[in-house]
């Protein structure tokens, strides 16, 4: 028996077992749940920048997964603040060591982190089937198999989107029946007292989000053994793969973390102690899903500017300046072989052949395979 009421609602739960004296985890400390979501948000902000910019700036490419990208991370900031909020109201500490006030100031901002995560997860997952669609042809099997996976999550995201925002009728019961706990109220799913209730819609949404990971995630598979897929695509999924692997690290990490403390209820009702745990790896699986999802689209083009425009710091190629005396008489030729930088000019070479003792007036050409040569005309100073 709890220490308000039975054991089959979330506040009889309260109390049901003392662990005041469990050690405090990593993810309960502020300075730790601060520095993940602030990095993490960083992160993922400058790498959906960065898709942007390609996909407007450098290929003129933008598309629908652009926007669904975009509004997902909006919605995981809003989370990720929600979170870093939360730690002011008492996330990492005991429940039993709150006053009403803090608890009901952690739920509010709860509710709001909890129904961000369930908006920006499906927004996530539709802006990487629209993805894919953009690869596959019309008509095809596996264009078929991301339309109907589109409407599942689709649906899927709806339905529990619907059931974060609205828990309770009215919206603030869900945070304020912690004054009034014997009252009856109309609330259900995330705001239900019920314990077999609040597991259920955590846990079910939990191992749902899991199994469509891996059902996005597989989406582009075949593409890997297609003999008429680009060099750069393939390169682009296998990034996606990896990248698609840690963030289902991060909701395994989140699904185990819930069952192993039953949604937050096992030994003892104590959502603010054992809840950090989920609630951070949520958070950072959504912006690692963003990094994820934007990472294929502007690392080619960026990889291809940057060579470009630095390219020319490293030796890649070896130049042969062949020299000519402007005096027939001597009848010699004297060939130098110098370094080629990419964007060097001619006047370095100049200098670095004056370094052998001759001075030029030089002319440049260029072979079919790539390598410049030079001829200089010797103006009768000759050292050594």
């Amino acid at each position: 028996m709890g220490l308000l009421g039975s054991d089959d609602t979330l506040l009889g739960l309260v109390a049901a077992a003392d662990n005041l004296d469990e050690p405090t985890p990593a993810l309960n400390r502020r300075e730790t749940i601060l520095g993940l979501c602030i990095s993490t948000a960083i992160i993922a902000w400058l790498c959906v920048g960065l898709r942007l910019y390609t996909r407007f700036k450098v290929i003129y490419s933008p598309g629908w997964d652009d926007l669904f990208v975009v509004l997902s991370l909006l919605f995981i900031s809003l989370g990720l603040l929600s979170i870093c909020l939360a730690t002011n109201t008492g996330m990492g500490q005991h429940f039993l060591r709150l006053t009403l006030d803090q608890i009901s100031g952690y739920f509010r901002i709860f509710y709001v982190a909890n129904a961000a995560y369930c908006v920006s997860t499906a927004l996530i997952k539709i802006s990487l089937i629209l993805q894919y669609l953009r690869i596959y042809r019309r008509g095809t099997l596996l264009f078929n198999a991301c339309r109907m996976l589109l409407g599942l999550v689709a649906c899927w995201g709806l339905t529990y989107s619907i059931m974060a925002w609205v828990p309770c009728i009215p919206v603030s019961t869900y945070w304020t029946q912690i004054y009034s706990p014997s009252t009856p109220t109309r609330c259900y799913g995330y705001g239900s007292t019920s314990v077999a209730v609040f597991r259920a819609t955590y846990e079910s949404h939990a191992i749902a989000n899991v199994i469509l990971d891996l059902l996005v995630l597989s989406l582009p598979v075949p593409l890997y053994f297609q003999t008429d897929t680009p060099l750069r695509t393939i390169q682009g999924l296998l990034a996606l793969l990896f990248m698609g692997m840690v963030v289902n690290v991060f909701s395994l990490w989140r699904f185990v973390s819930m069952l192993s403390h039953k949604s937050t209820t096992y030994p003892t009702f104590d959502p603010m102690w054992y809840g950090p745990v989920s609630i951070v790896m949520a958070g950072m699986e959504i912006a690692a899903a963003c990094i994820c999802a934007s990472v294929p689209v502007f690392w080619g083009p960026m990889v291809a500017s940057a060579s470009e425009l630095f390219g020319h710091i490293f030796v890649t190629k070896e130049v042969k300046v062949t020299t000519q005396h402007r005096f027939e008489l001597f009848g010699s030729k004297d060939e130098i072989s110098l370094p080629a930088r990419l964007g060097t000019d001619l006047e370095s070479y100049k200098r670095e052949a004056e370094l052998v003792g001759k001075k030029y007036e030089a002319r440049v050409g260029c072979t079919e395979e790539g390598v410049v040569s030079f001829q200089h005309d010797h103006e009768g100073i000759w050292a050594g």
